[in-house]
């Protein structure tokens, strides 16, 4: 069904349980899974970039290398989160992207400006995990 499926996550138990879905889909798909964190900051100075990217890494390769993905298959960016996750998925060739958002009330409440900002421009499937 799905070769290749990019996950967007951050370093929260939110993050952990996409993550968790994900990983579980990647299995029954029998599928590459590409874990991907995006610093939603791109006006800040690069050697902050860098200092943030230095301090994120070690949270996501934790969270990551629990389900099994790779350090080749995890990628941290700076910038558009949205932006980054689409180009992302082109590159690698995914079929499927999964990310979280916050349900409140509505659709406009329930899909937050990167899972609106993915879901509009994506060129594949993507499947959105509602975070209570």
């Amino acid at each position: 069904m799905y070769k290749t499926i990019l996950c967007a996550i951050d370093a929260t138990s939110e993050g952990k349980e996409v993550l968790a879905k994900a990983s579980k889909l990647s299995k029954l798909c029998n599928s590459k899974l590409i874990v991907i964190h995006v610093i939603p900051y791109s006006m800040l100075p690069r050697d902050y970039q860098k200092e943030l990217t230095e301090k994120i890494s070690p949270k996501i390769d934790k969270l990551a290398s629990a389900f099994g993905v790779p350090k080749k298959n995890q990628i941290i960016k700076v910038g558009k989160p949205y932006d980054h996750i689409c180009m992302l998925a082109e590159k690698r060739k995914a079929d499927l992207i999964i990310l979280g958002t916050h349900s409140k009330k509505g659709i406009q409440a329930l899909l937050g400006s990167t899972a609106n900002g993915v879901v509009n421009y994506a060129k594949c499937d993507v499947s959105l995990v509602k975070i209570c």
